[in-house]
Formats: C-alpha cells, sequence, structure tokens
C-alpha cells in the first residue's frame, strides 16, 4: 500500500536522526520517539501495565477497562504501523481534517465526525491526509466484552468506518473519559472510566450510520418515527402510517428500521406503549383496563396477553 503521508513521515524521521531504506523497516517505537513534539494540543492519559494487569484480574474492571486515551491536533506526520496488531482494541474518532485507515489490503478515508474500532490483534495502519491533517481523540481498551462492543459496531467488516451526525455527545464522553484517567488510577477512578467507555461504546453503536449522507438521512428519519410513536402512544398505526412519516415506502422502511432496532416497528411500538402502561400501573390507581384504554388497547384481553408477552408476568401481577 502506497502511504499518503510518506513525505512528511519520513522527513521527520531525518530530522530525528533515525537511518532507514524502507519506511516499513522503521520499528513503531522509533517513529513514535520520532513525533514527541510533533502534535499541537497533545493529551493523553495512560494506565500503567501493572495497574492492567492487576485491575483485569478484578470482578467489575475485567469485562472492560480503558488503558490508555487521548487527543492530538493535526499533523502530516501522523503514521501508525502496527504488522502485528495491538493487543487493545482501538477506538478513533476524527473530530477535523482527514485521515486513513487501512486493514488487510482495505483503505479506508477518515473525516470529521466518523470514526473507527480495530479489533485487537488486527494488523493495520492508520495516518493523517498530508494535506489536511486530522485531529482525533484514541481510546484503547481491554476486557472481556471488548469483542462483543467490537461485533456491535465493526459488523464483521474491516476497516468499518462509522459516521455520526451530531456528534457532540460523543465528544464529551471522550473528554470525560479523559478526565477520568487523567486522574491517579484508583479502583475507584477506574471503575468510574469503565463506566463511561461502556456509556460511550453503547452509544456509539447506537447511533452508528452509514458514511454515505442518504442512509444518514433514511436513519434520522427512522429515529423521528420513533419520537412520532413516542408522542402518541395513544394511538394505534398501521406499518403504512409509520413509513408515511419517515417518507419510506412500507416494505423499506420496515427493514431499515429493523436493521437499526432489531425489531420490527409495529411490535417496537407495542413495546413503547407496554412501558408506558409500567409506569402508569406503578405510579396512578388507574384500573387495569384504563391504563390499556390510554394507550389505544381497546380490548382488554389483548392488552393483558401483550403486557404478560412483553413484561413476563400479568399486569395484575406486576403492579
Amino acid at each position: 500500500m502506497a502511504i499518503k503521508n510518506e513525505i512528511p513521515v519520513k522527513r521527520m524521521l531525518r530530522q530525528k536522526g533515525i537511518d532507514f531504506k524502507n519506511l516499513s523497516d522503521v520499528p513503531l517505537r522509533d517513529i513514535r520517539h520520532a513525533q514527541r513534539g510533533a502534535f499541537p494540543d497533545m493529551r493523553m492519559a495512560w494506565l500503567a501495565p501493572a495497574l492492567r494487569d492487576q485491575a483485569l484480574k478484578t470482578p467489575l474492571l475485567k469485562d472492560l477497562l480503558c488503558t490508555r486515551t487521548g487527543f492530538q491536533g493535526p499533523s502530516p506526520a501522523h503514521y501508525i504501523p502496527r504488522p502485528t496488531g495491538s493487543y487493545d482494541f482501538i477506538l478513533i474518532f476524527c473530530t477535523g481534517g482527514c485521515g486513513w485507515v487501512e486493514i488487510d489490503g482495505r483503505e479506508q478515508t477518515v473525516q470529521a465526525n466518523e470514526g473507527f474500532l480495530i479489533p485487537a490483534h488486527t494488523p493495520h495502519t492508520y495516518g493523517s491526509d498530508p494535506d489536511n491533517p486530522w485531529e482525533n481523540y484514541w481510546v484503547h481498551f481491554q476486557g472481556n466484552q471488548s469483542g462483543d462492543f467490537a461485533k456491535l459496531i465493526c459488523k464483521d467488516k474491516l476497516p468499518a468506518v462509522f459516521q455520526l451526525a451530531n456528534p457532540q455527545e460523543i465528544i464529551a464522553g471522550l473528554e470525560h473519559l479523559y478526565q477520568h484517567m487523567s486522574h491517579v488510577h484508583t479502583s475507584a477512578m477506574l471503575l468510574a472510566a469503565s463506566g463511561i467507555l461502556q456509556q460511550l461504546l453503547c452509544s456509539i453503536q447506537l447511533r452508528c450510520q452509514s458514511s454515505t449522507g442518504k442512509m444518514g438521512t433514511a436513519e434520522e428519519s427512522i429515529d423521528k418515527t420513533i419520537e412520532f410513536m413516542a408522542g402518541n402512544l395513544s394511538h394505534r398505526f398501521s406499518l403504512k402510517d409509520l413509513a408515511r412519516q419517515a417518507g419510506m415506502s412500507p416494505n423499506h422502511y420496515g427493514a431499515l428500521f429493523k436493521e437499526r432496532h432489531q425489531d420490527s416497528p409495529l411490535n417496537y411500538f407495542n413495546r413503547l406503549k407496554i412501558q408506558k402502561a409500567c409506569e402508569l400501573l406503578t405510579t396512578t390507581d388507574l384500573r387495569i383496563h384504563e391504563v390499556g384504554e390510554l394507550l389505544g388497547f381497546q380490548d382488554p384481553y389483548y392488552f393483558s396477553r401483550l403486557f404478560k408477552k412483553t413484561m413476563g408476568l400479568s399486569p395484575r401481577a406486576y403492579r
């Protein structure tokens, strides 16, 4: 693969006195050493290996543990080759400029508001675009649940570049994670960081969008129909009614909705109704059939059957 920013990387290495014939022969540790001071606004917090190994043996941290996180400003010489991969899972999120990632001979461009996740032990290379270098956050993590989160986000496609239309929540989460990891690494602080990381990964997998603007628009339309459902729990809608709200055909809407939410639109709508029924049964004195009627169920027996199917017990037993 031709390295997009080969010229600035070679220039940086030679300025640091590192001799080489081929860029691929330079060890990562030498590249890292040469890059010191090359990035504006550089911030990094990392967990010492001894503390990492100790934390991964504890019940509350063995499933998900942040081992390193940080932020870097734009530099055309940013280039990271890992021909044997990393012990960590690596999340990169670009907030400006442009970069690239290459896995198994497949290269993808990464632009602002896009990111990617690399599973552990996966050979890879990534770096800046030389003309419009990226700035990005990065997170390294380990733990028993790391692979499961990677599958949710990557969906068996590498490199899997995802796009977030409104990344403010994700950036706030990355900053929050960095703030916790930059403190003394007590068990309590690492546990708090682990919780933030889990929430961050869950938010990304929930909000992952295709890198095409068309798909992003479609998924935004689907999200709007969920808001429509939540605001109209007393009504009954057909698949055609909901698809009309999204501006799609029923078949296309149903397929996209199920891909995104692992359920059909009508089942999802009914689950929202049952969630509201649980709230009303807990916080009001309404009779069970009155709760059902408020949520658009004219047949109390159907309401009870659906409630039991969803919650595992009848409305009366729940109350």
